[in-house]
């Protein structure tokens, strides 16, 4: 592997992961090579585990197990999707959101409501990758880095926000089946979340053919928005009873609208079920949306070797919803169009269907799927939005 100075910012997420897989699919391919050839071959062929689904190519891994099957019936395999992601303050979440830009004895009230938070999102991310695969979350992994000085009672409140998420549709027979304590200077967690198909076979992103129709399942741009709601309401010159009082006035409008995006962004609620429903109505393909449409569309096209093209009214009528949120902002009505095709930590799932398929309820159209004919699978949108999207690096 040639060695690069570049540093892992400068390289990006997609690069970095890159560099992983040229270590471990090596590996990964001799391990299962191994056990094909090894003494005793009768007895590894009536039991043993294969990684259906490895690293890079989808929302989670697949780890297939088979058994001997008994006379005269064909041979179970049991499949298990795996996935793992870390939540980082500073990175995924800001203790100001909640707190405020200073620490006051008011703000320490509002500790509860943070670390129910965290721990909500913390899941939620984790249980939505298990949805995207067609699959239903079985249980969960914790591993949680605390600063000495943190109170005790986080702790507790930040599982509590993990039971709320467990508790969400699709997610009720989750359990949290244990994990790891460790100490830093800043917050960070780490989740595990295991699960498995039951009435159809797991969902690739590679699935996708031309012609199929490309929907969606969930909100688009509300959490984008929502950060810079947050990023504005928790900036110290935003502080004090006098904005206060400007900021009443600037929600009396849209209140709502902006506390949907302010929760999307703090205690996202995925569409647990929207996996599951498209496996059991043929979809062809599937991924949630967590580092933005475009980008991650174009990893779906990618895997699959076509082209998405996105509906450009469909995009406009998302974006038209959240232009009040601009305005309360400030920005003009475009940001509302980046918020929708370039926002991250979504959360909201994508997927694919056979032509003349009638959508499952809570699917809506977003645009088709069409044949590459010059070698290179994209997203074709008139949107003048980068691809951008969220990256953890």
């Amino acid at each position: 592997m040639e060695r690069s100075p570049r540093t892992v910012a400068q390289a990006g997420e997609d690069a970095v992961l890159s560099a992983i897989l040229e270590v471990i699919t090596p590996h990964n391919d001799a391990v299962a090579q191994q056990h094909r050839q090894e003494p005793g071959q009768e007895r590894a062929q009536q039991s043993g585990q294969t990684l259906a689904v490895g690293p890079g190519n989808d929302d989670a891994a697949v780890l297939a197990f088979s058994a001997q099957p008994s006379p005269g019936s064909s041979q179970p395999t049991a499949e298990v999707v795996m996935t793992t992601d870390t939540m980082s303050e500073g990175q995924d979440f800001r203790r100001r959101w909640w707190l405020g830009p200073n620490s006051t004895a008011e703000a320490a009230e509002r500790t509860e409501v943070w670390a129910m938070d965290v721990g909500t999102k913390a899941a939620a991310q984790n249980l939505s990758d298990i949805s995207a695969m067609g699959a239903v979350p079985s249980a969960l992994l914790v591993s949680l880095t605390l600063p000495a000085d943190l109170p005790v009672e986080w702790v507790g409140d930040f599982f509590q926000g993990m039971v709320r998420a467990c508790r969400a549709p699709g997610a009720q027979r989750c359990v949290i089946a244990g994990g790891d304590l460790g100490s830093g200077d800043t917050i960070s967690v780490t989740i595990t979340a295991l699960g498995q198909a039951e009435d159809a076979p797991v969902l690739r992103r590679s699935g996708a053919q031309p012609g199929d129709i490309l929907a969606v399942a969930g909100p688009l741009g509300r959490a984008a928005a929502g950060f810079e709601l947050l990023e504005h309401l928790s900036a110290p010159e935003h502080d004090g009873a006098a904005d206060a009082t400007e900021q009443k006035r600037l929600w009396e409008s849209h209140e709502d609208l902006i506390r949907d995006c302010l929760a999307a962004q703090q205690r996202p609620e995925p569409p647990l079920t929207a996996g599951p429903t498209a496996a059991a109505h043929g979809a062809t393909a599937a991924m949630d949306i967590s580092d933005g449409l475009i980008r991650d569309a174009g990893r779906l096209a990618s895997a699959a070797g076509v082209c998405l093209k996105l509906d450009d009214a469909a995009l406009e009528a998302e974006a038209v919803q959240l232009e009040p949120v601009a305005g309360v902002l400030g920005r003009d009505p475009q940001a509302a169009r980046r918020w929708v095709c370039a926002g991250g930590e979504e959360y909201a799932l994508l997927a694919t269907f056979g032509a003349g398929v009638v959508l499952p309820e809570g699917f809506r159209p977003l645009g088709e799927v069409l044949e590459h004919r010059d070698g290179v699978p994209r997203v074709i949108t008139e949107h003048a939005v980068s691809a951008g999207g969220w990256s953890s690096l």
